[in-house]
């Protein structure tokens, strides 16, 4: 970020690079992956461009993951090294990833909606997708969402009651709050105040992770990704799935249904955050089912 010491913005980025390095390497020892264009309908009848990551050898069915980019960032950010993870390597675990371009970014038609309604309503269109193809196990699909990414995977499943097996929050703000960092960065707003209830109250994920039918993860590191320092929205989110409904939610590797006072953080960088969201998404895929409707 612009106003991080040039030291800290020097180290951010070499770190980055090792991360980059070993996760090509890594990927040349991997087993191969093919990948599928598709071109999709939202409820809205716009089309929405995505791509299914899939193992090259066997059948399947295999669990399968929909990932949930990012603020402003399209599918593009899942298709190599520049996030924190990418679609091949879900897939390389076993697993059916599904990428896709939001309304409003990419190739996909449509106005940006902020992780909102519109959004949602795409995540859920990606989970029926999934949940009718034969090379997927239609019980075991999770969402995983990156940033405020999150804030469209929890309200797809909480407020659209998505029959998916969990839900993976990496670092994900928590409400308006932590959105727009008090009031400082109104981009996600698109106009709208901090007033206006109409435009948060579905934005919001804190409002809906209580109302997940399925488990809930997240994953937060010790210097938050796009706010160094910031702690109180793993918490929001951890008390409000703690006091809701979910069968259980864990923050990082604590025990399960746990939110310690002083919680063990995971490691800063990019590549303990691609380590911790690929062995979380391998254990729940490998574990976990959706409820029974």
């Amino acid at each position: 970020m612009a106003d991080q010491p040039l030291s800290r913005r020097l180290a951010d980025l070499a770190e980055r690079r090792f991360a980059g390095l070993v996760r090509r390497l890594r990927a040349r020892h991997a087993p191969p992956v093919e990948v599928e264009p598709l071109a999709l309908r939202s409820t809205a009848g716009y089309k929405l461009d995505a791509w299914l990551h899939r193992p090259a050898e066997g059948a399947g069915p295999w669990p399968a993951v929909v990932l949930c980019p990012g603020i402003g960032q399209d599918a593009s950010a899942l298709a190599d090294r520049r996030g924190v993870v990418d679609a091949d390597e879900i897939a390389r675990l076993g697993l059916v990833a599904l990428r896709f371009d939001p309304a409003g970014r990419g190739g996909s038609w449509g106005e940006e909606d902020f992780s909102g309604p519109e959004h949602q309503d795409e995540v859920a269109t990606m989970v029926r997708y999934l949940a009718e193809r034969p090379d997927v196990d239609a019980t075991r699909i999770g969402l995983v969402g990156l940033s405020f990414g999150t804030a469209m995977a929890v309200g797809a499943a909480a407020r659209l009651d998505l029959n998916v097996a969990w839900v993976l929050d990496w670092e994900g703000p928590s409400d308006r709050e932590i959105i727009t960092s008090g009031g400082e960065r109104m981009a996600p707003a698109a106009g709208h105040g901090l007033d206006d209830e109409v435009y948060w109250r579905d934005r919001e994920p804190v409002r809906h992770v209580g109302r997940l039918r399925c488990p809930y993860v997240r994953l937060q590191a010790e210097r938050d990704h796009a706010q160094p320092g910031e702690f109180r929205h793993a918490r929001r989110m951890m008390r409000a799935a703690l006091e809701g409904d979910p069968p259980w939610a864990q923050l990082n590797d604590h025990p399960r249904d746990e939110l310690p006072d002083r919680p063990t953080w995971l490691r800063p960088g990019v590549l303990e955050a691609n380590r911790a969201i690929l062995r979380k998404v391998r254990t729940l895929a490998r574990t976990l089912r959706a409820p029974e409707s």
